[in-house]
């Protein structure tokens, strides 16, 4: 696939050498759609999007095959009351092991062609893959029965900056004090720095305790690059927390070397970064502990995460700010949701409507 503003041309001289056929603007790549948006998009500056559509249609209707029954449409794709691992149903046979672990790797695909709203329920059933039970099959059927009544959801390529200012990002001036030597290391052989510059912007948090059974926290992080979602990541944190304050800490150590990653590949594909990155989290605790440079560290324990979060900061890396639970999109990587609060943080991401529309709707709803 070539981007270029004259993409036809870098074809043609590859067409001197090579026989290529289905030339032409993407329609479907590697499993998902490369939707061109309508003129409506355009006011926004939003041309295209991915989606995983056509995948969700023909991998569900194969797995209804496979199972023998029609998925029932859910409305989000795992009940807020469930807990895999406390699953005690009887033990699937042999075969239906196998057509549950092709379940999961489809849904697997799912979240890598950009349906990361299916990523927790994938996640926490995706452990039980050699021995699974039948209420697992449940509830891995419930995920693909949101799938088929949710295909259209889509991951918009969106160039503009976030609305990002009402988050208080106070800037001290004594950081030197406590990291003399703090700074970002910049790549040594990076290009010019050329084109639109990018923002980093990453929504973090953590579920204390989530495991029943091992009681380990599950942490949930969405990177965006100025106004797209880019990477994301559920996973059961490694460690034990005693408190929220631990394991929100720790989920805010995994996004700091995340945003150090991406900015480091940013500089190195030539394309320059604006400012420091912003972190949004939901804990309090955590955000004074690690953005006020005399604040003293409580939990002995955490002082890796702890002085990891707080040099980042010093360096002029990102900016640590706080943001309400309920509009935290990363919340939705950590816990099943009930269907409202579920889809009140799906639908900004997944399911956005063109802004003059938007307006239109609130209008009428007035």
């Amino acid at each position: 696939m070539a981007f270029s503003r004259d993409p036809m041309a870098i074809i043609a001289d590859i067409k001197k050498d090579y026989i290529l056929k289905g030339i032409g603007e993407p329609e479907y790549y590697l499993g998902g759609n490369v939707n061109a948006l309508g003129e409506e998009w355009r006011k926004d500056n939003i041309c295209t999007a991915l989606s995983a559509e056509t995948y969700i249609e023909n991998v569900v209707e194969k797995l209804e095959k496979m199972i023998g029954k029609e998925f029932s449409k859910e409305k989000t794709p795992m009940s807020d009351l469930y807990h895999a691992e406390m699953d005690d149903s009887p033990l699937l046979d042999q075969e239906m092991r196998s057509k549950f672990r092709a379940m999961v790797g489809s849904a697997n695909w799912v979240i890598t062609l950009g349906r990361f709203d299916v990523a927790y329920a994938t996640n926490a059933l995706s452990r039980f893959n050699m021995m699974p039970r039948q209420g697992h099959l449940a509830a891995m059927q419930r995920v693909f029965g949101y799938l088929k009544s949710f295909p259209k959801g889509k991951i918009l390529i969106d160039p503009n900056y976030m609305d990002t200012s009402k988050y208080d990002t106070t800037e001290y001036e004594n950081w030197k004090e406590f990291y003399p030597d703090a700074e970002e290391e910049l790549p040594p052989e990076m290009p010019e720095a050329l084109g639109a510059p990018a923002r980093i912007t990453v929504y973090v948090d953590a579920d204390n305790g989530r495991d029943k059974l091992t009681r380990r926290s599950v942490t949930g992080v969405i990177l965006f690059i100025n106004g797209t979602p880019i990477h994301w990541i559920c996973k059961r944190q490694k460690t034990v927390e005693t408190s929220t304050y631990g394991s929100e800490l720790v989920a805010a150590r995994i996004a700091t070397e995340l945003i150090i990653e991406y900015r480091y590949a940013l500089r190195m594909l030539g394309t320059p970064v604006d400012g420091p990155a912003l972190m949004l989290g939901d804990n309090n605790s955590v955000i004074l502990n690690t953005t006020v440079p005399s604040s003293t560290l409580k939990k002995k324990h955490n002082a890796l995460a702890y002085h990891r979060i707080r040099e980042a900061i010093a360096g002029g890396i990102m900016r640590f700010a706080h943001i309400a639970s309920v509009e935290n999109f990363a919340d939705i990587l950590t816990k099943p949701l009930a269907n409202a609060a579920f889809h009140s943080l799906v639908k900004p991401l997944l399911f956005r409507q063109p802004t003059w529309k938007d307006r239109k709707d609130a209008v009428v709803a007035e």
